[in-house]
């Protein structure tokens, strides 16, 4: 930057996760910064910013230039050429509008957004002006930020932003990349219904929780009965809890209730295996878990268990993963799809969250169960089942990207 104003190569408290989204003349998806945004959005994340759009008359003749707020859809002049510029040569930016652009991330850093997008890194910004300021700030604050940068502006990006940030591709994959793998576990949350769940039955070696449309049952990490449990909480404030290691009880309640929403009653699919994906393939494929060990995971496979995963994965690539569910559970799952790179993923096994959006973060097959008869389910858990022991009340589908 010209200014050291906004240089980041001081401390800061939290990692940056800026991303800048190059683009030239010929790139294919220009949309694609606005289709992320949108895409998130609808599935109820908070995504704040501004992307750029030509203006148009009721005749269809191009007057200008628009920002529009991602968060309210509202349009924001930015360029209207009198007949005077076009002929100088001058673009007719209304500097008096900046303020208003800037508002809009500044008011998301006070939320603060899940995700800022600002589009683009244009010539104001270049030379430490425009929305440079906010830019910095957003990521210094530690929110996901991604801005869409010219390829002619590379190097000034790279002096702006400290070579702090990502360079990325703009194109959708690239962008579900960038986009934390931990991220997944509130992605789950996001749809739940703030609805009183039906029942929860704490056994000693299960914890099951029904909702209005479905049940999940993960183990009891306690291994303590709690027939009398009650709560006030709803189905999305127990999963809220997915993530929480703090507590053991609440964490597993987060899991249950997580897997009630997505593992619905109703949810259809093929009743073959996660674990045939890869059969007869000559892909080398690695297995984490105690699988059974008859399968044909694939001509190429290698099995370790998932306690090593983390430095195996470190050292070593594959085409293929088989992920065990427990590792949603046990909050290694992020982490695994971080380090498996490109490999195909399969995740199997009871705790499989059957959520399709999954697939954005790096899954390419979810293989879990759905419980058929909750009622049953429950007298089993209190009896003492473990989850592994409620098979005779399920049946299992496999969901492919």
């Amino acid at each position: 930057m010209k200014s050291e104003t906004h240089q980041m190569s001081t401390p800061m408290a939290k990692p940056i996760r800026l991303g800048g989204v190059l683009y030239a003349a010929d790139t294919p998806e220009r949309n694609a910064l606005r289709d992320f945004a949108q895409e998130l959005q609808k599935r109820g994340w908070h995504v704040a910013g501004l992307v750029q759009e030509l203006a148009y008359n009721t005749s269809g003749e191009k007057i200008g230039l628009d920002a529009i707020d991602i968060r309210t859809g509202e349009h924001l002049p930015l360029a209207r050429p009198s007949k005077e510029d076009r002929e100088n040569g001058t673009c007719g930016f209304d500097l008096g509008r900046l303020s208003e652009t800037s508002r809009v991330l500044r008011d998301a850093m006070q939320a603060p957004a899940d995700l800022l997008i600002v589009e683009k890194f244009g010539e104001r910004e270049q030379d430490g002006r425009g929305l440079a300021d906010e830019i910095v700030a957003a990521a210094m604050q530690g929110i996901p930020t991604l801005v869409a940068v010219p390829a002619s502006a590379l190097e000034t990006w790279n002096e702006f932003s400290g070579r702090l940030g990502t360079l990325l591709p703009h194109d959708m994959d690239s962008l579900w990349h960038w986009w934390p793998k931990w991220n997944l576990y509130k992605e789950l949350t996001l749809g739940i219904p703030d609805q009183r769940p039906v029942q929860i039955v704490i056994g000693e070696k299960a914890i099951l929780v029904e909702g209005p449309n479905g049940c999940g049952v993960t183990a009891n990490p306690s291994g303590q009965a709690h027939p009398n449990f009650t709560t006030e909480k709803t189905l999305k404030d127990l999963a809220r809890d997915n993530q929480n290691r703090a507590d053991i009880l609440a964490h597993a309640l987060g899991i249950a209730a997580t897997l009630a929403h997505h593992n619905r009653y109703d949810l259809c699919g093929p009743d073959t295996s996660g674990l045939d994906h890869f059969k007869g393939k000559d892909d080398s494929v690695l297995v984490l878990g105690h699988f059974p060990k008859d399968r044909a995971y694939s001509n190429n496979s290698h099995t370790i268990a998932p306690d090593n995963a983390v430095q195996h994965l470190y050292d070593h690539a594959y085409d293929g993963v088989i992920l065990p569910s427990h590792t949603f559970r046990e909050g290694a799952l992020a982490t695994l799809l971080r380090l498996k790179g490109t490999a195909q993923t399969v995740m199997v096994g009871p705790e499989t969250p059957l959520c399709p959006n999954l697939f954005d973060y790096g899954i390419n097959v979810l293989s879990g169960r759905i419980i058929t008869d909750a009622t049953k389910a429950a007298d089993l858990v209190t009896a003492g089942a473990s989850p592994k022991e409620l098979k005779p009340v399920s049946r299992y589908i496999t969901l492919n990207q």
